[in-house]
């Protein structure tokens, strides 16, 4: 009697083993969102960034020229674009 009762035990906890693991997981559905996903990408991303709010981003008196500015798009419609001054780390003189 105790041998079977053992046996019937032994196949219940298999069973519910198994069983457990055909559960779905958070891990497995791609539709739920996992606790603490994308955390890694903002840590490296912080790591990078020196100051993400420094102080001068708050000055919004920019000091910009119109003339200038037109006299620029003006040189683009017409082809006549004034390339920038090639500059290399070499070019630089140590004192």
């Amino acid at each position: 009697m105790r041998g079977e009762m053992t046996t019937r035990l032994t196949i219940v906890f298999v069973s519910a083993a198994l069983l457990a693991a055909c559960a779905p997981s958070v891990y497995q559905d791609s539709t739920t969102p996992i606790p603490g996903y994308g955390n890694a990408v903002k840590q490296n991303s912080a790591v990078m960034i020196i100051d993400p709010q420094p102080v001068s981003a708050a000055n919004v008196d920019i000091d910009f020229d119109g003339r200038r500015g037109a006299i620029a798009i003006e040189r683009y419609r017409t082809g006549t674009v004034i390339p920038p001054e090639e500059q290399r780390t070499t070019d630089v003189l140590i004192e």
